[in-house]
This record gives C-alpha cells, sequence and structure tokens, in this order.
C-alpha cells in the first residue's frame, strides 16, 4: 500500500450486522433502509463514541469499530443490543432489526483510516457465528472483561472458526442473559459501601433541598412515591439529569459540562409530558460511580441523562443517553457535535435539541408502556396516549378511534387541557385527509376545541400550535402566525410547535424559513407525521431542493402509504429531476387514492397565488391534466 500511513497496535475489533438483512431488503427495501440508517446513527454510532471508540466503516447492513479498551467494547456491544431491544419494542415483528456482534482483542495494522488483520478477520467470523441479539467474545476479550463486568457469559469451549488456523475459545452474551439489568461487577463488600454512600449523599440531597426536590415550579417530598406527582394537568414521568462529565482532560472546563447541565435540566420543563428534577438535586452525585438503580431510587427518578462533554479546539462533542434507572437499561442515546464560536449559544442550542429529543422519547416510551396495560381502568393520561397513537395511523378508522378515546379522556378528566388539544388535532386531521363531508365544520370544531384547551391552561402549546394550522386553513393568516409563533415562545424545543410553524411560513410564502424549521423539527423527532411531511416536502420542492424532497417524501409514503396527498408533490419532484417513469407512477398512485382531485386546488392554501402556480406547473410537468 505505497504511500498510505500505516502502523500495528493493539485492538478490540468489533463486526456487528442485522439478521436477515437481505429478507427484510426483499419486503421493502426503502423502509428497510431507513430503519437501518436510523438505527446507525441515532444508536450505534454514538454508542461506539461514547465508549472510546471508533466506526472504521460501515459496510451493507452493519459495521466494523475498533476500541483501545476490550471492557469498553464489551459495554458497548451490550449498550447497543439493549437499546436495539427497546427501539424494537412496539414494532411489528416483519420490520424488527435485530444485531448480532463479534469482539476480538488482537493486533492489527492500521493504515490511514482503515484497519487489516487477523484481529479483524476474526471478529468478522465471530460475528457470524453469534446469534439474534447476542454477542460472541473471544477468550482475549473474555479475560479482559469478565472480573470487571458482572455479565451472564456462557462458555462454548473451544470452536474451529473458517478460515481461522487455531480453534477459538468462545464466550457469549446471548439476549436473555443482556435482557438482565446493567451489572456493576462489583462485590457484596463494595456494594454495602456504595450502599452507605448512597445513604449519606440523600442525606445531603435533603440538606440541599430542604428536605424536598424542587422541579419546574412544584415540590415533590423525598419520600414521595415515584408516580405521586402524577395526574392528568402534569403526568410525566421523573427525569433526573445527572451532571455531564468533562472528558476534556481540563478541569478548568468543567464550568462548560456544568452549565450545559443546568441548561439542559431547565430546557424539558417546558414539556408538560416530564417532571425534572432540580440541577442542585443531583450534584451529590457528580463523579460517583453508583449503579443507576440506587440513583434512580434515591431521586425517585424513573429515567436518568447523562452524558459527557468534550472540548477539541474550536468544536465541542456532547454524548447523551437515558436510562431507566429500574433496569439499568439504555433507551436512547444520541452524540452532538458544534462550533465553539459562542459558548452560551452551543449551550443553548445543544440543550433545546436535547430536551426535544428526549421529550419525543419519553413520550414514546410512555406510550408503549400505555398499550402493554388492559383497557380497563384507564386514566384520562394514558387515554390521551392511546388517542394520539391511533391519531397517527394516519387512517380513517385510526382517527374515529382518536376521537372516541380522547373524548372518553374528556369524560374523565373535564379540566385536561391536552385532551381537548387532542381531540381537536384529530378533527383537523378529519378535515384535512378528506375523511369528512363537512370539512369546514370539522375545522371549526378543531379552532373550538383548541381555544377551550387554551382557556385551561393559555400555555398549552400543542393548542396554540393546532390554532395555526387551522387559522392557515381559514386563510387567517395573521392570526395563524401570531398562533404559531406563541407556541414557539412557550416551548422552542418541542417538534410539534415547530412542524406547526414551518406549516405556517410555508403557506404565507416564508420557504426558507419554514424548511429551517421543519428541518430542526426534523432532528428532535425523526419520525414526523403525514401533514408534516407533506409540507416539508412542498417547501423543499419550492426551494428548488428535489432530491431532498425525493428522500423525504418516499420515506413519508412508505410510513403512511394511506394518506393521499404524498404522491403529488413527490411526482413533481421527480418531475423536476427528470425521473419521468417515475413521476408518472407517483401520479398514478396520487390519482387512483384522490380520483376527484382537482389540481386548481391542489395548494390552495398559499397567500401567495404564484406559489400555487409554481406547484401546479411541476405536476403538470410530470404529467397532471
Amino acid at each position: 500500500m505505497q504511500g498510505a500511513a500505516s502502523n500495528r497496535r493493539l485492538a478490540t475489533i468489533m463486526f456487528a450486522d442485522v439478521v436477515g438483512y437481505s429478507r427484510l431488503m426483499r419486503a421493502n427495501e426503502e423502509r428497510t433502509l431507513v430503519d437501518l440508517q436510523a438505527h446507525l446513527s441515532e444508536l450505534v454510532e454514538p454508542v461506539v463514541a461514547r465508549f472510546g471508540g471508533r466506526v472504521v466503516k460501515k459496510v451493507g447492513d452493519g459495521l466494523l469499530a475498533e476500541f483501545g479498551s476490550a471492557v469498553e467494547a464489551v459495554r458497548a456491544a451490550v449498550d447497543m443490543q439493549r437499546g436495539m431491544s427497546t427501539r424494537n419494542a412496539g414494532v411489528p415483528a416483519d420490520r424488527r432489526q435485530t444485531f448480532r456482534i463479534g469482539l476480538h482483542l488482537g493486533d492489527i495494522i492500521a493504515v490511514d483510516d482503515d484497519v487489516f488483520g487477523d484481529a479483524v478477520n476474526v471478529a468478522a467470523r465471530l460475528q457470524a457465528l453469534a446469534g439474534p441479539g447476542a454477542v460472541m467474545l473471544s477468550s482475549s476479550v473474555y479475560e479482559q472483561a469478565r472480573d470487571k463486568l458482572s455479565l451472564r457469559y456462557r462458555d462454548l469451549g473451544r470452536r474451529t472458526v473458517k478460515n481461522i488456523d487455531r480453534p477459538v475459545r468462545l464466550y457469549v452474551l446471548d439476549a436473555a442473559a443482556l435482557s438482565a439489568p446493567a451489572a456493576t461487577g462489583r462485590t457484596p463488600a463494595a456494594r454495602r459501601r456504595i450502599a452507605a454512600i448512597v445513604a449519606v449523599a440523600a442525606a445531603v440531597v435533603v440538606i440541599l433541598t430542604g428536605a424536598a426536590v424542587y422541579f419546574s415550579g412544584r415540590v415533590v417530598p423525598l419520600d414521595a412515591p415515584i408516580d405521586s406527582a402524577r395526574s392528568p394537568a402534569n403526568a410525566g414521568p421523573m427525569v433526573a439529569v445527572l451532571v455531564f462529565a468533562n472528558q476534556s482532560g481540563d478541569p478548568a472546563q468543567d464550568y462548560f459540562s456544568d452549565g450545559l447541565t443546568e441548561d439542559i435540566t431547565r430546557a424539558p420543563g417546558r414539556f408538560r409530558q416530564m417532571t425534572v428534577l432540580a440541577y442542585g438535586a443531583v450534584l451529590p452525585f457528580r463523579g460517583k460511580d453508583l449503579p443507576l438503580a440506587e440513583i434512580g431510587r434515591t431521586l425517585k427518578a424513573r429515567y436518568l441523562v447523562g452524558g459527557s462533554v468534550r472540548r477539541m479546539g474550536s468544536r465541542v462533542r456532547v454524548a447523551v443517553q437515558l436510562n431507566d434507572s429500574a433496569s439499568g437499561a439504555q433507551l436512547w442515546a444520541e452524540l452532538y457535535d458544534d462550533e465553539l464560536s459562542d459558548i452560551f449559544a452551543v449551550q443553548e442550542r445543544i440543550a433545546r435539541r436535547i430536551a426535544g429529543s428526549l421529550a419525543s422519547n419519553l413520550q414514546q416510551l410512555a406510550l408503549q408502556q400505555s398499550l402493554r396495560k388492559p383497557t380497563d381502568n384507564l386514566d384520562a393520561y394514558d387515554l390521551v396516549l392511546r388517542g394520539r397513537a391511533a391519531a397517527a395511523t394516519a387512517t380513517r378508522a385510526g382517527n374515529r378511534a382518536a376521537r372516541e378515546t380522547l373524548e372518553r379522556a374528556i369524560q374523565l378528566a373535564p379540566g385536561y387541557a391536552v385532551a381537548y388539544a387532542e381531540l381537536a388535532d384529530a378533527y383537523f386531521q378529519r378535515a384535512s385527509f378528506g375523511w369528512s363531508e363537512f370539512a369546514q365544520q370539522d375545522v371549526e370544531m378543531a379552532i373550538q376545541l383548541a381555544h377551550k384547551a387554551i382557556g385551561l391552561d393559555d400555555d398549552c402549546e400543542q393548542a396554540h400550535g393546532l390554532l395555526a394550522r387551522a387559522y392557515v386553513a381559514t386563510q387567517r393568516y395573521e392570526l395563524a402566525l401570531a398562533e404559531s409563533a406563541r407556541a414557539l415562545r412557550i416551548n422552542p424545543s418541542n417538534a410539534d410547535v415547530l412542524l406547526a410553524r414551518a406549516a405556517v411560513l410555508l403557506w404565507t410564502g416564508r420557504i426558507e424559513e419554514s424548511v429551517a424549521s421543519a428541518e430542526l423539527a426534523e432532528r428532535l423527532n425523526v419520525n414526523i407525521g403525514p401533514e408534516p411531511s407533506l409540507n416539508f416536502g412542498l417547501a423543499y420542492l419550492l426551494s428548488g431542493r428535489y432530491a431532498q424532497a425525493v428522500a423525504l417524501l418516499e420515506a413519508a409514503r412508505n410510513r403512511y402509504p394511506a394518506y393521499p396527498l404524498l404522491d403529488f408533490p413527490l411526482a413533481g419532484a421527480y418531475a423536476e429531476l427528470g425521473r419521468m417513469a417515475e413521476a408518472t407512477a407517483a401520479l398514478e398512485r396520487g390519482q387512483r387514492k384522490n380520483p376527484l382531485l382537482d389540481p386548481a386546488s391542489f395548494g390552495s392554501r398559499f397567500q401567495d397565488p404564484a406559489l400555487q402556480r409554481r406547484v401546479e406547473a411541476s405536476l403538470r410537468k410530470a404529467g397532471l391534466n
């Protein structure tokens, strides 16, 4: 390899790939690829980075990574498998992606950014031997990790591995072993010492907070049960944001990680679906290597947010993870990179993104837990979750079920503002999707319900966002702009609020601002609904970003095949790119779903008729007449 910079070093190699990937691709290529990219970017890559690893390359349905520490490589593999188990919860069986992982410690040859050698080959063979959801380790990795991580390893003995000269002793962490709570590897004596430390820490928390923990303007005693604060008005789970670790190697930079932690602690307080403990409550745990379950029990927190901050010259990298304190399972992880031109602006920007992503993930977790419960004795909060899930199917039957469920929630809790806001959204959805013979009456009903929600709670951002969308539909543009601005002031990190703002900006002709708002929303929640996807696709189409419009609208159409309007802007984007066969096919699909569509009415919400004519021109280029 002439001219290439190479060196030898000892490293732990990880190979991971998706079991049955070819079958998944045959079933649905586009959806499978979108799902895989989401798993890699949202879970796998952040986990590898958090444990000091490096993704060397992605290979089809998997990846090759290297770690300087075998122990950290095992921790990363365990977190990945547990994270995938959580991500697959509630996903249909024919869509679930499950990783198998192989780990081997050995000598490698590094050439520029790639790695070679027997260690790489062995890791690849071990990955092929691993079962779904399992981690296969060579003895070289096991010997490093066995006394440091109390995991349920199973000794498989020596096995002959294809194309490897000598038998390799193998150990496996199968899916059943990895479903157990995270282990600490500590002795009973050490655990007793930790219990004593936690008891002291709890006493410090009591002293610091006057025998109570303050959060979101309310006080909850430390001895209250975790769900004691649960009520229709504020029904979110308890969340603690632990002090982020400064990994810059310079103690003088502690102020930055501390400040970021404080900002992150404050930002989620705007979300009604979670209750966040005050910064002072977590200070006793700074730098403590304690089990998550111990911290969670002491703080009465179901979920723990942790992370690290590393400054690298003019850039900062922040790794964040959300853990279930009871099981120790990692539920979500993400990595953020940003320029440090303005430290405080960076802190605020990252805090907002983390808060929005955290809220979206906690909402999904709450929904999954609600759907696992029996259908009797549900309170208003669970009914709202069910109604929201039914509406999210974007089907006529789902919309009907959503309205019925949300009306039951209101009967149980007439003062529950969010229930009125969700019901307003369901009525607006019925009108927008063409499922109503009386669309105008449904829009007006949505407006009335949103006003009812605001009358109960003026800071209900969902209601203000819904009003913004409904006012656009009725061509009351100034009111729409005012309501979307109000919602944004209440909670600038809420993806739904950002999408409502993007819709208003689109239909009032501020296309670039609409794109920016929608892109920020998508970073907070990648699974945006069908109506926001339509708006986002139109914004891309009008801004001349045809390839991006195609990518977004194709993914949305695969996610929401019943939604009747996505095919039309997709056809227009195909036509603008000269992909006429695909444009024709998309147009035919759209017309089958909408046989009575009048091209002159498509895009009639635009305040500027010129924008409607531009969309119509793209549709006519695709063959609509």
